[in-house]
């Protein structure tokens, strides 16, 4: 039965664009709202919606839409945006289904697609009997394909969506990203990054190198970016200089006296916020300055391989941490915060006495969500667009996702 979809902002890249004409082929409309000069270019011409109102009115914009009855679901890239978190106690009022799209829990090659909402948001159970109980109907999940997915083509398309940000800056004239740092600050981090990245990954290769040869025991805190929803929206932090002082701090006090602390910072971070050397005045002040190491770059696979155990906020790198069969806790929300799967105690308590996790609740639990809230493809190539379009389209048009 044809479908009726109102398309909200979307990633970067022409993947919105794309599924718009798919779904249209398929007999589904879709009608785009732009918000900004980004989503213009991007959005396509075919009878878009420009929203230059003030935020405070958007409430009332959405429930207009939605009370006129044209629509039967509604898509978004993230649920957390301030132009996106209106309507979903609008659609809930007037039964509109919801559909989140997000970068993928499982990396690579895949991406996220959720009703209601995604992370925090999301539906998914935290019940491990559940997903045991799951086995018995889900298949084992497939590997995912390569997409040819590359960062260079991924900042391309974000370098031309705020470009027309600023072109297009007169007709949205009340429009607020949702990224703290305009874009010229944010490339030229990247670009300070980019140059240093040989001494990062020469850095790094050292510290992991003398870790392993020295026989060190040590504890894995991957970082992530300021800025995400996951740390703003998810997390019980301020930032991120917030979790590295609780972490260290608890470290310091707790965690046997001959295992090391390992800090990694995000591999897109833009170094305006310098972690490394706040996390070195933290280490002095708390008498640790011998046993962390900071590293900008670094080899995940094999980091986890030898780690005592992983800290994270609600970082992705979790699910690696599960398939590395390490301890692990997470401190904020996550999706495979669970009994069984990760230390449920608290943080003090964690680098002494936890447990590794429950390997079968774990494969339980990835084949469920690979099967039902993931999609091979990415949002930035050509391959991985029509790979993530088809996969998108046959979900969006299957009985259970409606």
């Amino acid at each position: 039965m044809p479908r009726s979809f109102l398309a909200l902002q979307g990633t970067a890249s022409p993947f919105f664009c794309r599924l718009a004409n798919v779904l249209r082929e398929r007999r589904h409309s879709v009608r785009r709202i732009n918000f900004c000069g980004g989503d213009v270019i991007y959005g396509g011409s075919d009878n878009p919606l420009n929203y230059r109102g003030a935020m405070a009115d958007l409430p009332d914009f959405y429930q207009d839409l939605a009370k006129a009855g044209h629509f039967t679901d509604v898509i978004m890239f993230g649920d957390c945006r301030e132009i996106h978190r209106h309507m979903h106690p609008i659609s809930q009022r007037f039964g509109l289904a919801v559909h989140v799209f997000e970068e993928g829990y499982v990396r690579p090659h895949w991406l996220t697609l959720e009703k209601h909402g995604v992370n925090g948001r999301s539906l998914l159970p935290r019940d491990p009997a559940w997903y045991r109980d799951q086995r018995g109907v889900t298949p084992s999940g497939p590997a995912g394909k390569a997409t040819g997915y590359n960062l260079i083509e991924r900042t391309y398309h974000d370098i031309r969506y705020r470009a027309a940000n600023t072109l297009f800056s007169m007709q949205f004239p009340h429009y607020r990203s949702h990224r703290p740092r305009n874009g010229f600050v944010e490339y030229s981090g990247l670009a300070t990054r980019v140059l240093q990245e040989r001494r990062y990954r020469c850095d790094a290769e050292a510290v992991t190198r003398d870790l392993l040869e020295a026989g060190r025991r040590y504890y894995l805190f991957p970082l992530q970016l300021n800025s995400d929803a996951q740390i703003v929206v998810h997390s019980p932090f301020e930032g991120i200089r917030d979790a590295i002082e609780n972490v260290m701090l608890s470290f310091s006090r707790h965690a046997p006296a001959d295992s090391w602390l390992v800090i990694k910072n995000h591999p897109l971070d833009t170094g305006l916020i310098e972690y490394r050397k706040f996390a070195l005045q933290i280490a002095g002040q708390f008498d640790i300055a011998d046993r962390l190491r900071f590293i900008d770059a670094g080899h995940l696979p094999t980091l986890l391989d030898h780690a005592q155990g992983v800290v994270v906020v609600n970082s992705t790198v979790g699910l690696s941490a599960l398939h590395h069969r390490l301890p692990l806790i997470a401190l904020g929300t996550a999706i495979y915060d669970m009994p069984g799967m990760t230390w449920q105690g608290s943080l003090d308590d964690f680098w002494q006495n936890a447990e590794p996790p429950d390997m079968h609740l774990y494969q339980c639990f990835l084949d469920y969500v690979i099967h039902h809230t993931q999609i091979n493809g990415d949002f930035y190539t050509r391959t991985g667009i029509e790979m993530a379009v088809a996969g998108t389209v046959k979900r969006l048009e299957a009985a259970e996702h409606v």
